[in-house]
C-alpha cells in the first residue's frame, strides 16, 4: 500500500471515473489537478503526497505560478476528491487533505438577463419564418426549463411532451436523466414550432434546420449571438449558460422553491443551487409567479 506511485494511484482513479460516466470536461480537470501534482513531486515514480506536500503545492500555485485562487482552489478541490477514492479504496488510511484549507475565494454572482434585455431578445425573433419560430420556441426553453446546450441540442421529438408540458433530458450532467416542466407561453411556442417544422419520427431532434438536421452547439451559440445584435443589447453576452442563470435566478425570484429548482436544473447538491436564493432577493417584490417565461411574455 504505501508504496504505491502517484502515477499507479492517477490510473485506478481515471478508470474508476470513467466507469461513472463523469462528463469529459470534468474527467480533464482531475487529470490536469493530478497531473500537475505529479510534476510538483517529482515525476510518476513520485509517492502518494503528505499533508506537507500538498501545502507547499497550495503555496507553490499561487505564489510561484501566480494562479487566481479560484483556479487553485478547482485544482485541490480535484485532488481532494481524488484521495478521497484513495481513502474508500483502502489505499490510503487518511486523506491528508482532510482540514486543509483552500484559498478563500470572492463570491461571484454569474451574471444574468434583465427581463427588459429577455423582452428584446424575444422580440427579434421573426416569427413568420421558420427559423424566427424555432429560435423564440427554443430561447423560451432555455428561459423555462434552465436547459444546459447540450441537453436542448440532444433533445428528440419523443422527449417533448405538450400535453404534460413536460420534456424528458436524456443528456443530463453525468449522464442522469430528469423531467422538467414550461408553463403555457411556452406550449404555446412549441406548438407553433412543431406546425412549420418537417415532418420527423420520435428520434429525430426537436430543434433542427429547416433540412431536418439536428443543431450543433455552435449553431445555437450563433443564433443568440445575431439575435443578441438584432435586438440592440451591445456588450451583453447572451449565451445558453446565461439564459440557463436567467432562468434559474427568475424561478426563485417568482416563488418557486429551492429544492425544485435543484431538481430541475439537474444539480446533484442543493448547495450548488443556493446561489440563486441570494441572486433573486432583490426580485423577489416585483415578480409573484413561478414561469418565468410566462411573466416575461407580457413584454414581448
Amino acid at each position: 500500500m504505501g508504496k504505491m506511485t502517484l502515477a499507479e494511484a492517477k490510473e485506478l482513479f481515471r478508470i474508476f471515473c470513467q466507469s461513472r460516466g463523469l462528463a469529459k470536461r470534468t474527467l480533464e480537470i482531475y487529470g490536469e489537478a493530478i497531473l500537475e501534482l505529479e510534476r510538483f513531486l517529482g515525476g510518476p515514480d513520485a509517492p502518494l503526497p503528505s499533508r506537507a506536500d500538498l501545502q507547499r503545492f497550495s503555496a507553490y500555485l499561487l505564489y510561484e505560478r501566480n494562479l487566481k485562487p479560484t483556479t487553485v482552489s478547482i485544482k485541490l478541490r480535484a485532488i481532494r476528491s481524488f484521495l478521497n477514492f484513495l481513502l474508500r479504496e483502502g489505499l490510503i488510511e487518511e486523506n491528508p487533505m482532510h482540514g486543509l484549507p483552500l484559498p478563500k475565494v470572492p463570491k461571484k454572482f454569474p451574471r444574468i438577463l434583465t427581463p427588459d434585455q429577455v423582452a428584446a431578445l424575444l422580440r427579434a425573433c421573426d416569427t413568420r419564418t421558420f427559423s424566427g419560430i424555432r429560435n423564440k420556441a427554443m430561447i423560451l426553453v432555455f428561459l423555462d426549463c434552465g436547459l444546459r446546450l447540450k441537453e436542448l441540442i440532444s433533445l428528440n421529438v419523443a422527449d417533448v411532451n405538450l400535453l404534460a408540458r413536460q420534456i424528458l433530458v436524456r443528456e443530463g450532467k453525468g449522464g442522469k436523466e430528469r423531467i422538467v416542466y414550461f408553463g403555457s407561453a411556452t406550449e404555446k411556442a412549441l406548438l407553433r414550432w412543431i406546425k412549420v417544422r418537417v415532418y420527423a419520427p420520435p428520434f429525430a431532434p426537436f430543434f433542427c434546420t429547416r433540412e431536418g438536421r439536428r443543431l450543433d452547439r455552435r449553431n445555437v451559440q450563433r443564433i443568440l449571438e445575431r439575435l443578441a445584435k438584432k435586438a440592440g443589447l451591445e456588450g451583453v453576452k447572451v449565451s445558453p449558460h446565461r439564459l440557463r442563470h436567467t432562468s434559474a435566478t427568475l424561478f426563485v425570484a417568482f416563488g418557486g422553491p429551492l429544492p425544485a429548482l435543484q431538481e430541475l436544473l439537474g444539480h446533484s447538491s442543493l448547495r450548488t443551487t443556493e446561489i440563486y436564493l441570494h441572486m433573486a432577493g432583490s426580485l423577489r417584490e416585483i415578480h409573484a409567479m413561478a414561469s418565468p417565461a410566462d411573466r416575461l411574455l407580457e413584454k414581448a
